[in-house]
């Protein structure tokens, strides 16, 4: 991205203005908090994250993903801090990772490559293979163990394998 680009988008600050900003204070808590420990600062970036995510409708905790997350549009998107998420999960607006809400609290662990449609709903204590993507709507309180599926419908199914 040029300088003048950069500079027009600030201007402008359209929708993925602020979700790169909140991104950016994501990775700097997350930094402070376990990469280079530093109270004060992991303290900062969270109050600065949190209220930037409660006008864009994101709840997500530190150390819950890893590299390469793309959140697509704002709008409710909800991450149980116990939740694990592989790199370059794509996720879209209105979403749901998290418990069953039974005792103990289990969580998914979702693997690489998932893309997460809108709507969409994964509960419980579930593993999600690579490189699955979830449609539009889906729930899903199952296991997905084979990579490369696509899961629809309520509750979530295999639909297609794709060839990679």
């Amino acid at each position: 991205m040029t300088l003048k680009e950069k500079i027009l988008e600030w201007l402008i600050r359209p929708e993925r203005y602020y979700i790169n900003r909140y991104m950016r204070f994501l990775r700097k808590e997350e930094r402070y908090s376990f990469v280079k420990p530093c109270k004060l600062l992991a303290f900062w970036y969270r109050g600065r994250k949190n209220r930037l995510g409660s006008r864009l409708g994101f709840i997500i905790s530190a150390g819950c993903f890893e590299d390469g997350l793309q959140l697509e549009h704002f709008g409710s998107v909800i991450v149980n801090p116990r939740a694990r998420i592989g790199r370059n999960c794509k996720i879209h607006g209105n979403c749901c990772i998290g418990s069953d809400g039974g005792y103990p609290d289990y969580s998914p662990v979702i693997g690489d490559n998932v893309d997460i449609g809108q709507g969409a709903q994964i509960l419980g204590g579930i593993r999600i293979a690579d490189n699955v993507r979830i449609g539009a709507g889906a729930v899903v309180v199952k296991d997905v163990l084979e990579p490369g599926v696509t899961v629809v419908g309520v509750p979530g199914r295999i639909i297609e394998k794709r060839s990679e």
